[in-house]
């Protein structure tokens, strides 16, 4: 548009100069000044137009207003044109005629052939007009060319347009084209690598996945052997996390995961292999940064800080963490004896309590086949009567009498000894037989209920530990009925010792709990101050008792922390309503406090260790025969326990 609106003015005043003597000037100011007019408003509305981005938007517009004032432009020099001819100006006519043949070479476009048509017909229409009125001969010979010539100017803006539109259009498609192809090439690519990153990733933690971590794995072998490179492998298992999941639901489960997950990034660091195998199991692969090994320490910071996870809905939880480590070269040369050496040293800190890290050693290696070996032995042992319930006394701190017995698996091994009850009871849960084992406890200490019934202890109640990972897998408040019934026991005979864990493990779990409490069975939350015990869960939880772990009565003589805590838990307990009980109480310093504090209730090896049923029964008798006694000295500095063979042997 520029050239042509500055090539109509000039054109325009061009010709007013030329016939400025040979018509009235008047005419020839009006036409040029009424042409820079005119070009000058085309010139202000597209400038305008341009600004608030018209062509783009507007592109319609834009065309029609370049037609339109084309054709205005066109009628100012069809009217000048006439003017020349009514002033007889003839000749000036033909130079006319070649000023806007300039004007119309100008403005052809090949975007679009609306201007120049709209521009040129007013004047050929006005030429030929003249030209067939003239009496001369040549006049019709001339209005048919001008005729012709407005048809060959009106094709030819035709298909100036018409190529221009195709030449467009393809070269639109082409762009489109390499565009579409382009952005199928990045799709493809970027599909690609999201089937890659599925194939190698977790998708909840973003953490390498199993298949990817092995891989990784036999990597950093031959890496290893090459170029000597040692480096550590850490198994990593949340501790609390099936608690969790059944309790607060699998949405807060998945943002566990994912905080363990991201916090295990942080701790290893970038050069590490961090990796979830599945469910709550992760693994790592640490180099030896710098000549040493970083395995233990970076265990370490695995336990402290997975203790306690903030969830992204910002619920904070208690989670845990137990690692097992293995090291290349020091302890195997192989994936399949480095991943085994790891998982026994995980199960190592599992057995020790969980909530720390254990290293490989060679002594893990006999603990597995020990391991199997209790796993083959077990059920013949349950068939047989090997594994037993011995018990052991628990004392009324007031009395003096025995108000209870708990009942604890005993079980010798023709081969391996005595094998401890956390193995048994692993055993049990591999081979499935948590059921059958529990039953034969439960089965012995009704029996030993019906004893001490038989001799007068009535009030002495047996109780009997049932794991956490038991309630839900099999009816335990049936199976407890059941037993009851056969031995003709009432409720109040038997008491539980479960830990809180165990109520909330899942839903079949809080179950079984209330109907054993319906049914009157006694429920003492086992294990209390440690692990999952809070007092703000326990608010809403029916049970009759609390018995406080050992870990706060060895220190109670020394710590006054720890007498603290402990009158907390008293008062607790108080305010519930219900009983205390201390276990784990190994000196006569540790007793007489307790019985300065107010605990109702004791047990532990400073009266008497666990014993068979018949020497519980004979040990029963004559501890209740010294308090009688003792408290006939009552105030002469209460009662004191007597020489009892078993508790002199403590």
């Amino acid at each position: 548009m520029p050239a042509t609106l500055i090539a109509n003015v000039l054109v325009s005043v061009s010709l007013g100069g030329m016939m400025w003597d040979l018509v009235p000037r008047g005419l020839i100011l009006a036409f040029v000044g009424l042409n820079g007019l005119l070009n000058l408003a085309r010139a202000l509305i597209a400038a305008r137009w341009l600004k608030r981005d018209h062509a783009t938007r507007h592109p319609g517009r834009i065309l029609a207003f370049a037609w339109i004032g084309a054709l205005f432009s066109g009628l100012c020099w069809a009217v000048a044109l006439i003017g020349l001819a009514w002033n007889g100006q003839t000749q000036s006519v033909a130079i006319a005629l070649a000023f806007w043949s300039l004007n119309v070479g100008v403005i052809q476009s090949k975007v679009s052939r609306a201007p120049a048509i709209a521009f040129m017909l007013p004047s050929l229409t006005i030429l030929t007009v003249l030209f067939l009125v003239e009496d001369a001969p040549s006049s019709p010979f001339i209005a048919a060319n001008l005729i012709v010539l407005a048809v060959l100017m009106i094709r030819n803006a035709t298909d100036q347009e018409m190529h221009y539109l195709r030449s467009s259009r393809l070269k639109l498609e082409a762009t489109e084209l390499a565009a579409s192809l382009k952005a199928a090439n990045i799709a493809a690519e970027q599909a690609l690598r999201r089937v890659e990153y599925a194939a190698t990733h977790d998708h909840l933690t973003g953490l390498l996945n199993r298949a990817a971590y092995q891989t990784a794995f036999e990597a950093w072998l031959r890496d290893g052997a090459a170029h000597g490179k040692g480096f550590s492998v850490l198994l990593i298992d949340l501790d609390r996390f099936k608690v969790i999941n059944d309790t607060f639901g699998h949405a807060v489960g998945d943002e566990v995961l994912a905080e363990a997950g991201a916090r295990l990034r942080r701790i290893l660091g970038e050069d590490a292999v961090v990796a979830r195998l599945g469910g709550d199991e992760f693994a790592a692969l640490i180099p030896n940064r710098s000549g040493k090994e970083d395995g233990p320490r970076l265990a370490g910071e695995i336990v402290a800080q997975l203790a306690v996870l903030v969830t992204g809905s910002g619920r904070t939880l208690q989670a845990g963490a137990s690692v097992g480590i293995a090291r290349y070269p020091g302890d195997a040369h192989t994936l399949a004896d480095l991943q085994c050496q790891a998982d026994l040293a995980l199960y190592a800190a599992k057995t020790a309590g969980r909530g720390t890290w254990r290293p490989f050693h060679a002594s893990m290696g006999a603990q597995l086949k020990a391991r199997h070996v209790i796993e083959r032995d077990l059920p013949e042992a349950l068939e047989s009567g090997a594994v037993q319930a011995w018990f052991q006394p628990q004392l009324d701190c007031e009395t003096g009498r025995v108000m209870g017995v708990e009942a604890l698996l005993r079980w010798k091994h023709p081969a391996l000894g005595w094998i401890s009850p956390p193995d048994a009871i692993a055993a049990a849960a591999a081979t499935r037989r948590s059921q059958a084992l529990t039953r034969t406890i439960l089965r012995q200490a009704c029996r030993m209920a019906q004893v001490l019934d038989a001799n007068g202890h009535e009030s002495v109640v047996v109780s009997v530990n049932v794991s956490p990972n038991e309630f839900g897998a099999y009816p335990i408040a049936d199976m407890v009925a059941a037993e009851l019934t056969g031995h003709g026991l009432s409720a109040a005979r038997i008491a539980l010792e479960i830990t809180e864990e165990a109520v909330y493990s899942n839903e079949r779990g809080g179950k079984d709990v209330d109907a054993l409490i319906d049914m009157g069975v006694g429920i003492i939350v086992d294990d209390f101050g440690v692990a999952y015990s809070s007092v703000g869960s326990l608010r809403d939880l029916r049970f009759d008792g609390l018995k406080v772990d050992r870990s706060f009565i060895q220190g109670i003589v020394d710590s006054p922390r720890d007498r603290v805590l402990l009158e907390a838990i008293l008062a607790f307990a108080r305010t519930l309503g219900v009983t205390v009980l201390a276990e784990g109480v190994e000196t006569n310093a540790q007793f007489q406090l307790l019985r300065q504090l107010g605990c109702p209730a004791v047990q532990g090896y400073h009266f008497a260790r666990a014993m068979p049923s018949t020497q519980t029964l004979a040990w029963i008798t004559e501890n209740d025969l010294t308090a009688r006694i003792a408290r006939q000295g009552w105030a002469a500095g209460g009662w004191t326990i007597a020489a009892h063979p078993a508790v002199a042997q403590a």
